[in-house]
């Protein structure tokens, strides 16, 4: 066989090889430990942006402009709670001091859907979380 061909080969090889490497894995729950998210529910005008880093969560409306503060807690790699500690919202303030209690079930591209419940209560509420950044 040619030398030139040997290489042509090879450099093909490597390559595909590189782009099968290259191909986005799949996400983990700790892939949404930080960074920046959404909760779009369209059917009650619900639009929330999401910045997580380190402990501190910071929710801002995205109709209203209400910024929330939240300390993150991870009990493990998929559950977390908030407790929540400051708001520009006067109907939020009796979440103050309240922990959220969340539970990521499941995982599909770059979103994954919760259930969460605030402590002392049985209400459990359901939606999806989407990465942006």
């Amino acid at each position: 066989m040619p030398y030139q061909t040997q290489i042509s080969k090879l450099f093909f090889g490597l390559l595909a090889f590189a782009a099968i490497s290259c191909k986005e894995q799949p996400k983990t729950c700790e892939s949404f430990h930080q960074g920046i998210f959404e909760i779009n529910r369209p059917a009650d005008d619900y639009a929330v942006r999401i910045e997580r880093k380190d402990s501190l969560q910071i929710e801002t409306n995205l109709n209203t402009g209400v910024v929330t503060k939240a300390i993150v807690r991870w009990d493990n790699i998929c559950n977390y709670q908030l407790e929540y500690i400051e708001s520009t919202s006067e109907h939020a303030v009796n979440l103050i001091g309240k922990v959220l209690i969340v539970r990521i079930v499941s995982i599909s591209g770059d979103s994954y859907t919760y259930e969460a419940v605030l402590r002392g209560t049985q209400t459990v509420t359901k939606g999806v979380i989407t990465a942006v950044d």
